[in-house]
């Protein structure tokens, strides 16, 4: 896909967007100052969009298609793909209904095809006026029916294929700086060091020490002590993974940021993949890879759907089971489901395996440090799209992971998981409804995840198996425990799919 082609793609996107109320002058204006530069001046048009805020909206729509051409309704279905939206309100969604009508109707009128997905939204404005007259009651229905089609078009629109836009070799003249964060990982961080030295798409690697034997540093001053490419940092200090990374970060000196846990393998060719994903995405803009077992099957949190209330109590608590009842209570990890061929977009992606580049990284002002271990890469992912940028998954980016490889006191574990829930609920909680759950049941899942925490370790006493042998949690190997215990028998195997998956 040439980038002339992805750049006509994004307009026609943009110009459903602006029209819906999705976007507004400022966001184009800053697309086409950012796209005018890779266009190789393909597009006129693009000029003149940078006077976008000047120009009024009539003559932006207008610009715009004269970059892109007509929307069509896949054009539509892309539009809504980082659409937050249970976030909206009743008036909100009417406002919608009302603006996507006669974006439909002129697709239609112009001989396009309305996927059955859109179908039902054709008559949504129309609904909505008319049950308006028939009370609270029918305005609520209808406000249902529309979630629900938003919704399905969200999961449409994140299966469609993300085409790079520039061949991988232009990309690859930038720097690429591996951070590494390490707290007693054990054997697997030379396998994963040795995997990043002898890869020739990254430039450096910076190892931040969270805590490791003495012995383990001994090792990797001898192999890398005289080499130009791995830097190490950190003094030992147990700051947590958030705030590991950023320090990693600052000490970087490369335009790309890769972040890999220390028990993860980097497979050849990742990271011109990453890098190809995010060719031409709006920034900030975050890609992930493919995270797979020595089993060969992909593990949970390479990629995920939006967290929820719902969805962490399907996916931590194990209530997938209200799924019947209510379809919020879905498991947030699509390890399960069928596996794209090539980038698509998705909701979050693993801090485990996380591309970006150094622009988009202090953009968004790095991890939210607040996060000592678990939830802060989702939370990236979520600022990311706030900002009106772009999450990317690709299978074609792989790691091997090895997990069980550093210990870390259970119950600590489980009590950084739900204070890492607790916190993200409470941020991003918007309506009062929102914030009253928050309130209410982000402390009670931190209480159900430390009961669990003792309930899994009295069963492994009874049965007389180590907890150090287990890998059913998925935690991270980065950072844990803040009063620095060592590893022990009342201690639980970390992971590194780096998101608090169960």
């Amino acid at each position: 896909m040439t980038a002339s082609r992805h750049i006509r793609d994004q307009a026609r996107v943009l110009n459903v967007r602006l029209r819906l109320g999705l976007t507004d002058l400022v966001a184009i204006q800053a697309w086409a100052n950012q796209t005018i530069a890779e266009d190789g001046g393909t597009h006129a048009d693009l000029t003149d969009l940078c006077l976008a805020t000047n120009a009024g909206e009539r003559i932006t729509l207008r610009l715009l298609s004269g970059v892109g051409g007509a929307p069509t309704a896949l054009d539509t279905m892309r539009a809504f793909g980082t659409l937050r939206v249970d976030e909206q309100s009743q008036e909100e969604l009417s406002r919608l209904a009302h603006a996507l009508d006669p974006v439909l109707k002129e697709i239609e009128a112009a001989g396009g095809e309305i996927p059955d997905l859109l179908e039902p939204a054709m008559t949504l404005a129309e609904d909505f006026h008319v049950a308006r007259s028939h009370g609270e009651g029918a305005v609520t229905d209808v406000e249902a029916e529309m979630r629900a089609v938003l919704h399905a078009v969200k999961e449409f629109a994140a299966e469609l294929l993300q085409e790079p836009a520039k061949p991988f070799a232009a990309q690859l003249a930038s720097t690429v700086s591996a951070i590494v964060v390490s707290y007693h990982t054990g054997e697997v961080l030379f396998d994963c060091l040795a995997a990043l030295e002898r890869d020739p798409a990254i430039n450096e690697i910076v190892l931040v020490n969270n805590g490791n034997p003495v012995e383990i540093l001994e090792r990797v001053e001898d192999a890398y002590g005289r080499s130009d490419k791995v830097k190490l940092t950190g003094g030992g200090v147990n700051r947590g993974f958030a705030a590991g990374v950023n320090l990693g970060a600052a000490q970087a000196t490369g335009h790309w940021l890769l972040i890999v846990n220390p028990d993860a393998v980097l497979q050849t060719g990742a990271v011109v993949a990453l890098e190809g994903a995010l060719a031409g995405a709006a920034d900030p803009a975050i890609a992930g890879g493919k995270i797979f077992g020595r089993d060969g099957k992909e593990q949970r949190g390479s990629r995920r759907r939006r967290l929820t209330m719902r969805s962490a109590a399907a996916t931590f608590l194990g209530l997938g089971w209200l799924k019947a009842l209510n379809p919020g209570f879905v498991n947030i990890n699509r390890n399960e489901e069928l596996e794209p061929s090539d980038a698509v977009a998705m909701d979050a992606v693993s801090g485990a395996l996380m591309f970006l580049s150094r622009d988009s990284f202090a953009r968004l002002g790095g991890f939210d440090e607040g996060y000592f271990l678990h939830v802060e890469d989702i939370d990236l992912c979520r600022r990311a799209e706030a900002e009106g940028g772009t999450v990317i998954y690709t299978p074609l980016a792989a790691a091997l992971h090895y997990g069980a490889t550093s210990d870390a006191p259970l119950l600590e574990v489980e009590r950084h998981k739900g204070a890492g829930l607790n916190r993200y609920f409470r941020k991003f909680a918007e309506t009062p409804s929102e914030k009253l759950a928050a309130r209410v049941l982000g402390p009670m899942i931190g209480l159900l995840l430390s009961i669990r925490a003792r309930l899994r370790r009295r069963q492994r006493s009874s049965s007389g198996a180590s907890a150090s042998s287990s890998s059913v949690d998925g935690r991270r190997s980065g950072g844990v425990a803040p009063d620095g215990q060592p590893p022990g028998s009342t201690t639980a195997a970390t992971r590194t799919d780096g998101s608090p998956l169960e």
